[in-house]
């Protein structure tokens, strides 16, 4: 960084005087080969405006005009042109200039800083220098464009919260304040730092004892702050605004919604809530947040707002170190407060290989959810256990029928075809009797009941499956309820702010408008009066005046021009005796009269034209000398009526003017009560409908844990019932029991 002095300004370094114009600068800037001497300005191209015949672009602020010009290697340059004098610019840009130089840039938390030459003699405008500073243009965004485009990703909004928290203390440490802490001066650059301009209002060591040339952007510092506040603490009540805006959002991304005004000149709080913040919408929802960061920054920077600036204290981490709410891990997407109390937990997932559904996990009884060994109560897993009585009845039933069609055969003469027909009779008959000994064995009979037993409960437990996933299906009905309702409610909020704030425009536009007349009268009342007095006064004057004509006898006009003795008599004779007795000359068909006290036309013989003017101007000198002698004061009484009278009108007017400021103070305040109270309705009924969701979300998830208890059986009551068949098949079938019949085991 430099300050350029390559030569006296022509005004006088230190003078006061008339800067140019924005306009003055852009028509001087299209030359930039004739206005500039830095080869960088003087060969570079100026941005011209994208409509054709405005010449270059221009952005203004308070007391410049910002070009962008790009020198012949391509580095881009943002060219401030002041357009009012600022005490004592080189000097001040000289200390800013050297502060910022001498940091060290590796020991910051991100290069903030911008490099910049201040040219004493930069620029060429009507044939004089003027100082303009030259800056390295910085690609970035500004903050509340960035906040737009990533109010959605909490992780980004918190780590640029970090950053700025890191970005101020780097300010603090070195005794730095940039004076103007507010969304135009922060730029957020491709990898997420930060980066600062503007700096004509930067406090740096070296000026200390200094005046602030500015006060800061209104929607970002204190009420109390003036001129005398400039030092290194002017900056922490715009750091702990920005910094609880960055938390709050990052927090809670429908606070964005619900408080930034698109068309405001600032994040979630503005002057407003700073000069009344009992009628703020924002307080309530920032102090009653149910982020313990939020709640906790919020109540720190209340506090903040009836304190003198030198009182505030340093924004540091240990000053907003309250415990992190915990994430979602691998989550990038923020939700809202509703959103978050509707989302409580995840939609319902496969079951896991216990048969309990995944999301059930720790959320049911270890019984339901890790049934006992299916095995242990299937009954007899060894088969057939010892003959009976039956069975040997059943096995010499079968022998016998079996053995009967060739004993027949033998002992007779069968006609032809018998024997195989009869067999085969026999052998179904003998099949038969061992099919009902098998049925009627003690162990067949407890396996066939178990089974059935499973079946019909297995018949039982289908039902709940289908419930579990129509539960399912409720909350996520409810959680889209809710929230769309959150959304309904964040764009009322918002419409609230801009209601509000198109109100107040209103009120004040009513009441300037009522109260324009009534000014512009109380101003011309002095004037009124005066003419008043004058009036009152005119009646005395002109008796004065009158009588001095009338003591002045028309003899003294003997020695006027062209009038002797026989004029004045011939005067005399026509009436005109005093001075008092005409009040002027005039001319009809060319002839001169004089014009008497009453009016009449009085013909004089011998007055022309040279004698009546001469006539004239003799009386209107007597009545300019009478009028110097004249009364200058009006009567006592007189102008006491006229002095109450103008006090009375004074007082009816300021009353008048008190009275439209009153109503339209009233008005305020009754559409700020209005708003605050539709705010905490809607809070109110936001806050019982979140509990509402909550207690239904809550009764259908307890359903859905009996539901998946349900389940768990009826997977046990499966399995159980696969394992009861396959040891019937196994250990109880025909070939077994056939076995037991002939060998007893």
């Amino acid at each position: 960084m430099a300050v350029s002095q390559s030569g006296g300004s022509a005004a006088g370094t230190g003078a006061v005087r008339k800067f140019p114009t924005g306009a003055n600068y852009s028509q001087a800037l299209q030359h930039p080969q004739l206005c500039f001497r830095d080869p960088d300005l003087k060969h570079g191209t100026v941005q011209q405006s994208l409509v054709v015949g405005l010449g270059p672009k221009a952005i203004s602020g308070n007391f410049a005009s910002v070009f962008s010009v790009t020198a012949p290697d391509g580095q881009r340059y943002a060219l401030k042109c002041f357009t009012r004098d600022s005490t004592a610019l080189t000097q001040r840009y000289l200390a800013i200039s050297s502060a910022l130089g001498g940091l060290d840039i590796g020991a910051l938390s991100q290069p903030w800083s911008v490099g910049f030459e201040f040219l004493e003699e930069g620029v060429l405008v009507e044939g004089q220098w003027y100082p303009v500073v030259k800056m390295a243009w910085v690609q970035g965004t500004g903050l509340i464009g960035w906040l737009e485009g990533h109010v959605d990703d909490t992780v980004a909004v918190r780590a640029l919260a970090d950053r700025f928290l890191a970005l101020v203390g780097d300010l603090d440490r070195a005794g730095i304040a940039h004076g103007d802490l507010q969304h135009g001066n922060i730029l957020v650059a491709s990898d997420g730092t930060l980066r600062l301009v503007d700096y004509d209002g930067m406090y740096v060591p070296a000026l200390k004892g200094e005046k602030a040339t500015e006060n800061g952007h209104r929607n970002y510092q204190s009420p109390s702050r003036s001129a005398a506040d400039y030092g290194p603490s002017m900056d922490r009540f715009s750091a702990w605004i920005i910094q609880l805006s960055l938390f709050a959002v990052a927090a809670d991304p429908g606070l964005w919604r619900q408080l930034h005004d698109p068309q405001g000149e600032y994040l979630i709080l503005s002057e407003a809530d700073f000069t009344e913040p009992a009628m703020s919408l924002a307080w309530p929802m920032l102090l009653g947040h149910p982020d313990e960061r939020v709640r906790a920054v919020a109540t720190q920077v209340k506090k903040l707002l009836g304190k003198p600036c030198s009182a505030l204290p340093a924004l540091t981490p240990d000053a907003v170190s309250v415990p992190s709410p915990r994430s979602v891990p691998g989550s990038r997407k923020g939700r809202s407060a509703s959103q978050r109390l509707a989302q409580a937990l995840a939609t319902t997932a496969g079951p896991s290989p216990s048969g309990v559904p995944a999301w059930m996990s720790g959320h049911i009884p270890a019984a339901a959810a890790d049934p006992t060994g299916p095995v242990a109560a299937l009954g007899p897993s060894t088969g057939f256990v010892g003959r009976r009585a039956r069975d040997l009845v059943v096995a010499a039933s079968a022998l016998l029928t079996t053995s009967t069609p060739v004993a027949l055969a033998v002992v007779s003469a069968p006609p032809d075809g018998y024997l195989p027909i009869a067999q085969g009779a026999a052998l179904a008959v003998s099949a038969a009797a061992i099919g009902l000994g098998r049925r009627l064995r003690p162990e067949y009979r407890t396996a066939k009941a178990r089974v059935g037993e499973l079946r019909l409960r297995a018949r039982e437990l289908k039902g709940p499956a289908a419930s579990h996933q129509s539960l399912a299906k409720e909350i996520r009905k409810l959680d889209d309820s809710a929230a769309k309702d959150a959304v309904a409610s964040d764009r009322r909020l918002q419409s609230l702010q801009t209601e509000l704030r198109d109100g107040l425009a209103r009120i004040t536009v009513e009441l300037n408008r009522r109260t324009s007349q009534m000014q512009k009268a109380l101003v011309a009342l002095p004037a009124e009066e005066a003419r008043r007095i004058a009036a009152a006064l005119e009646p005395a004057i002109r008796a004065h005046i009158q009588d001095r004509l009338r003591r002045t006898s028309i003899q003294e006009a003997r020695s006027l021009t062209n009038m002797g003795a026989k004029m004045v008599q011939a005067l005399s004779d026509a009436g005109i005796r005093t001075a008092a007795d005409f009040t002027g000359t005039g001319v009809t068909q060319n002839q001169t009269y004089l014009v008497g006290a009453s009016g009449q036309w009085i013909r004089v013989p011998g007055i022309g034209a040279a004698r009546a003017t001469t006539l004239e101007t003799w009386r209107r000198n007597l009545e300019q000398r009478a009028r110097a002698t004249a009364p200058t004061k009006v009567p006592s009484q007189i102008m006491a009526g006229i002095r109450n009278d103008f006090a009375t009108r004074r007082r009816d007017l300021n009353t008048q003017v008190k009275q439209a400021e009153t109503n339209a103070q009233q008005s305020r305040d009754a559409l700020q009560k209005r708003t605050a109270d539709e705010r905490q309705r809607l809070a109110t009924e936001r806050q019982q409908r979140g509990v509402d969701v909550q207690r239904m979300r809550a009764e259908l998830i307890q359903r859905q844990k009996r539901l998946a208890g349900a389940e768990a059986e009826l997977a046990r009551v499966k399995s159980e019932l696969a394992q009861a068949r396959a040891v019937t098949r196994r250990s109880l079938s025909i070939r077994r029991y056939v076995k037991l019949l002939a060998t007893g085991g």
